[in-house]
């Protein structure tokens, strides 16, 4: 039942993803950019309507193309409500969202797609906002997690930008060592030799997670 689909679009290397329902034809872009016809093209040729918008956070380079594909859409916008109120419009400069298509979401909250669950995990310290989606397949019971600039594979999302928090992302990147070891995750950008790993791998060679303590972290970070 799940529709599950990574993009690799644009010059940063971005992943772009699409998470739908099979039966219901319902899908959700995650982190729109820098090509919005080639998402809606790819999406649309699979028989798909988009009905959601989430975005992992509200770095420029992952929400660059949320106008357009509203424009062509009738998705509905979901983040944690701290980057829509605060982060956006601060620190991306510019974001113009219809508040009629808003959805302020909070952790632990899920956005529902046809019978496809995803949920959104709080994971603060890239930006205020940063979210994971933990993707639940309900015919194979498997667990997927689109962890956006959090975790990568390797290694871990920057905590030197303004609005950064290293201290958060160690808090953060804690909670997603602690999911189930077999949970495959994507994340934001191909920046590693994959394009995705479990939990249980990462933990034992992604030094980001290896570190047992938060003064070990700030030390790996520079910080």
């Amino acid at each position: 039942m799940l529709y599950f689909k990574q993009l690799p679009i644009g010059p940063m290397q971005n992943w772009v993803y699409v998470v739908g329902d099979s039966d219901t034809k319902q899908a959700a872009v995650i982190d729109p950019a820098w090509n919005v016809p080639a998402i809606v093209q790819e999406v649309e040729a699979d028989g798909y309507t988009i009905t959601h918008i989430i975005l992992t956070h509200g770095h420029y380079d992952h929400i660059n193309g949320v106008e357009d594909l509203l424009a062509k859409t009738d998705a509905t916008v979901c983040a944690q409500s701290v980057e829509l109120e605060k982060f956006i419009p601060q620190g991306a400069g510019g974001l113009s969202i219809p508040r009629s298509s808003l959805k302020k979401s909070f952790s632990g909250e899920s956005v529902v797609i046809g019978k496809i669950e995803i949920t959104q995990i709080h994971t603060p310290g890239h930006t205020p906002g940063s979210q994971c989606l933990l993707v639940r397949s309900p015919d194979s019971g498997s667990d997927r997690l689109i962890t956006g600039d959090t975790l990568f594979i390797g290694t871990c999302g920057r905590c030197d930008f303004p609005y950064s928090k290293p201290e958060e992302l160690f808090r953060s990147l804690q909670r997603l060592k602690a999911l189930k070891g077999d949970t495959v995750f994507y994340p934001g950008h191909d920046y590693g030799q994959q394009p995705s790993n479990t939990i249980d791998q990462e933990r034992t060679t992604n030094p980001f997670l290896m570190m047992e303590n938060l003064s070990q972290f700030l030390q790996l970070v520079g910080r």
